[in-house]
């Protein structure tokens, strides 16, 4: 990555933003640097949209450069385009005037000034000319000549749209001038310019909302970053950057870009981009009548808005966060008046959702009347849509005492989303069970049983108190005799949903009632359809609770494929359900990590990131405790300890999944894995501060984690028989899923002895991760060098790694003890093949960054553990068949991290 030391801003100007690293444009400027140093190029142009970085590039060229050139700065102008060498003006300012039209007399002029530059330095010529689209014919013509020449280089930027002028881009038509055409930032090379600015950790959804708000636009993104900075949304904590609120993007940086891009605009520009801002979706034809064609097409031509459906002509902003900044530029009287002259022309009431969402937050900004029902509409779409200010906005606007109820119930939808489960309670505890109609009385329902869960409120208790609905239906249907039919029908069907899906929530899969399929049924992913439920949500629910039982069964993939008939059930539109897509995310992501499916998974966790929007700040921690969970299940424990500490972060602001309890627990046996006994001791008082409202396997995986984290931490003689009684919690109820996440933990621990009821259980068990740690207890219990190999490489396929080096250390000791020197290396070769595998760059940078204990790296753990069996420095290098110089250097660092002198001082953690 090239670092640029100018304070140029992102348009140009001066002092507007710091310098900053010149991201995902290294390959761009090597080959513009080189190809101004060779003989065969005479010119590079630097093409790109308004933003894309282009004078940035020219700079780090020029920078480059700097000791092998004189550079000489020329810059285009807009109001000089018309005016025949306008912008030499300061090069032939000794011109007669007479002679100014001259093109001999202003290239000998100028050959004149530029060879006196020369002089002076002693150096080539480089002409470094910005804004080269704003030149005008004659310029252009003289810069070329002086190029093709060979009396200079040229180093040009331009707009792609209108381009370059015909007589340069002559020069590239003749091939003796290098293009580059500068392109929106990918993901990643948005989040390497986030890292190189930030200069910590930045939780993943970071770069991926900044990156999608600004198109990968340097400028846009620039802006975005400052702002979020200065007011907060973006906030360091414990080393980690998040966002703490959706983005902001009409903050002074973007601000001030935007008014310097109206300021290049005509009158009726200015209006029609203002209109589109305040309106869109809107139709072509509507702004083109209120500002006329020729302004719509110039907007088109410069990419500030543009067609997103050619059939009905829709208009939009180019830039998405171009729209709050011009909106809040707009004075609420200017905005009115727009509004008014639109609304004189339009035919109807917006058709999509977008639209009713524009003018209603257009009407409410500017202090226009909205009717209630369009109001109450906007507000559920807000919310659904994450847009929980403006949802607000219109919920308290509602005037309709029959719409008031479910209006309090988007607020408390609101509250929700931001996980403050006591207020929304609040709110939908207050209307529960009061409304004189069936909406009214079933408005909230189940966002009340939703909260009353994540407090922590057990599905009988839940299911009990919901028993008020039975009895304000009687009471309405006695007022009202010829609905009753229909009331005590939405009532029950409503109460149907409501328990099984708390009851999902919880996950009581020991207790609750069967989805309708045995086991075997459910496994062969066909239950019989007579005995399903005819409610799809209801429907939906019992398939993720039999989901539960069989992952708490070991059968991960049969969960997994009731998870899909469950997706399949609930459909994609959830109304006041709005948060089941990610509770169906969660819990098929958990029954693809239990089989050890990675790559299903991941792809479950991308797809829900693809399509989240706004979601992603709100769900983001969770999927990324997902990716932790699986780097700690795949033996990288360095690196799910600095994947679940970043998602912990994201998890204590928004946390609708209630995740944090077991990704703390996950995080607290990863710190205890790789030795960080201080950030562990933080992770384990976060564990226990935690809310209890974990579905079952949930609330048994975060016991199980806790416990090993304890046990690798010091003396804990009980930690063995803990988890084997916590993986078979219930006497009657098969879980052999859980038994196996237990007797793993205990392999891991070194407890051999629990290798053979895994062998008992191998049979009930599905998926690549049991069949491998089922391999390797096999092996052990042979006690067969060659079945442990063989172990291993399961392991390794299954992407195992810790216990793949596991069952090659046992290999290699069972050679050693048949006195096979060379079959022991080879062994002992792969062993350190799989804990480098699992032991790479991020999990050692987590681990320096501790500097409570100055976390190990594995390599380092087995040396130390070597010195405190008194192994001398040639005994170890032998042991680990390494050289006796790498061994010393290690004890080096592993003394300046835990902060001791010597041997003599070393603490027992190297046996972990």
């Amino acid at each position: 990555m090239i670092c640029l030391d100018s304070s140029r801003g992102p348009a140009g100007n001066p002092g507007t933003a710091p310098a900053r690293a010149l991201t995902g444009r290294s390959e761009d400027l090597m080959s513009a640097v080189e190809a101004l140093q060779g003989g065969s190029h005479v010119a590079v142009f630097v093409l790109g949209d308004s933003g894309m970085g282009k004078s940035r590039l020219i700079d780090a060229v020029v920078g480059e450069l700097g000791p092998e050139v004189t550079p000489v700065p020329i810059h285009g102008s807009a109001s000089l385009t018309k005016v025949p060498y306008g912008v030499l003006g300061p090069f032939i300012v000794g011109l007669p005037v007479q002679e100014a039209t001259s093109q001999l007399a202003v290239l000998r002029t100028l050959w004149a000034h530029l060879e006196e530059q020369k002089r002076a330095t002693q150096k080539p010529l480089l002409l470094v000319v910005d804004d080269a689209h704003d030149l005008d014919e004659a310029t252009a013509g003289i810069l070329a000549e002086l190029a093709a020449a060979g009396w200079a280089k040229l180093l040009v930027g331009a707009a792609a749209r209108p381009g370059l002028p015909e007589p340069l881009l002559q020069l590239w038509f003749e091939g003796i001038a290098e293009r580059h055409d500068l392109r929106p930032l990918t993901l990643a090379q948005t989040t390497e310019m986030l890292e190189g600015e930030l200069g910590s950790q930045v939780l993943p959804n970071v770069a991926e909302i900044l990156w999608e708000a600004s198109g990968g636009n340097p400028m846009l993104l620039n802006g975005l970053l400052d702002d979020a900075r200065n007011d907060g949304t973006l906030l360091r904590r414990n080393g980690v950057w998040l966002f703490t609120r959706h983005l902001n993007s009409h903050g002074d940086r973007l601000t001030d870009v935007v008014r310097r891009q109206l300021l290049l605009r005509s009158p009726e520009e200015r209006q029609a981009l203002n209109l589109v801002a305040l309106a869109e979706p809107v139709s072509r034809e509507l702004i083109e009548s209120v500002a006329g064609e020729e302004a719509v097409g110039s907007l088109i031509d410069s990419e500030l808005i543009r067609v997103t459906d050619t059939g009905t002509g829709e208009l939009r902003l180019w830039h998405t966060v171009y729209g709050d900044t011009l909106r809040n530029l707009i004075s609420p009287a200017r905005s009115l008046q727009l509004r008014q002259s639109l609304l004189r022309k339009m035919d109807s009431e917006p058709t999509s959702a977008e639209g009713l969402l524009r003018q209603v937050s257009w009407s409410i900004e500017c202090g226009a009347e909205v009717e209630d029902r369009q109001l109450l509409r906007a507000a559920v779409l807000a919310s659904r849509l994450y847009e929980d200010e403006l949802a607000r906005k219109a919920a308290v606007l509602v005037k309709d005492p029959e719409l008031q109820m479910a209006a309090r119930a988007v607020i408390a939808r609101t509250r929700y989303n931001a996980s403050d489960y006591v207020a929304a309670r609040d709110i939908l505890d207050a209307d529960f069970g009061q409304g004189n109609s069936i909406p009214g009385l079933l408005a909230g329902s189940l966002l009340w049983a939703a909260t009353m869960s994540a407090l922590g409120n057990t599905p009988a208790e839940i299911i009990k108190r919901a028993q008020v609905l039975r009895r304000a239906a009687e009471r309405l249907a006695a007022a009202r005799p010829d609905d009753a039919e229909a009331i005590h029908r939405a009532t029950e069907e409503r109460l149907e949903i409501l328990e099984a899906m708390v009851l999902a929530l919880a996950g009581e899969y020991a207790a609750a009632p069967d989805a309708g399929a045995s086991t075997e049924d459910a496994a062969a992913g066909t239950p019989p359809s007579n005995t399903l439920p005819s409610n799809t949500l209801v429907q939906a629910f019992r398939l993720c609770l039999d989901a539960e039982r069989l992952l708490a069964g070991g059968k991960g993939l049969s969960a997994l494929a009731a998870m899909t008939r469950a997706i399949e059930a609930a459909g994609a539109e959830h109304e006041e359900l709005y948060f089941l897509t990610d509770f169906l995310v969660v819990r098929s992501a958990a029954a693809a990590i239990h089989s050890g499916d990675w790559q299903g998974a991941e792809s479950l966790l991308t797809g829900f990131v693809a399509g989240s929007g706004p979601n992603l700040i709100s769900f983001g921690g969770g999927v990324h405790a997902a990716h932790g969970i699986i780097l700690l299940y795949q033996g990288k424990a360095a690196q799910a300890l600095n994947t679940l500490s970043a998602a912990l972060e994201a998890l204590r602001l928004t946390d609708p999944q209630q995740l944090f309890a077991l990704t703390a627990a996950m995080a607290f046996a990863a710190a205890a894995e790789v030795g960080a006994q201080t950030k562990a001791e933080l992770l384990l008082a976060d564990f226990e501060a935690a809310p209890a409202a974990l579905p079952q396997y949930m609330r048994s995986l975060a016991a199980m984690a806790v416990v090993y984290g304890k046990a690798r931490l010091g003396n804990y003689p009980g930690a063995i028989a803990e988890l084997k009684r916590l993986g078979r919690p219930y006497p009657d109820v098969d879980t052999a899923g859980l038994e196996l996440d237990a007797l793993a933990f205990c392999l891991a621990l070194g407890d051999t002895d629990s290798a053979p009821r895994l062998l008992e259980l191998r049979a009930r068990l599905e998926g690549p991760r049991p069949a491998a740690i089922c391999a390797y207890a096999a092996a052990i219990s042979a006690d067969n060098a060659a079945d442990l190999l063989e172990a291993a490489k399961t392991c390794e396929v299954a992407e195992l790694w810790a216990f793949a080096a596991l069952a090659y250390d046992a290999a290699a000791h069972a050679y050693r003890a048949a006195g096979d020197t060379l079959r022991e290396r080879m062994a002992n070769s792969q062993r350190k093949r799989c804990l480098d595998r699992a032991d790479d760059l991020p999990g050692d940078e987590a681990a320096k960054n501790d500097d409570s204990l100055g976390i190990l790296t594995r390599r380092e753990r087995d040396i130390v553990a070597l010195a405190v069996r008194g192994l001398t420095d040639r005994q170890i290098a032998a042991e680990l068949q390494v050289s006796v110089r790498t061994v010393e250097g290690h004890l080096y660092r592993s003394y300046a991290k835990l902060n001791v002198k010597g041997r003599e001082q070393l603490p027992g953690i190297g046996g972990h």
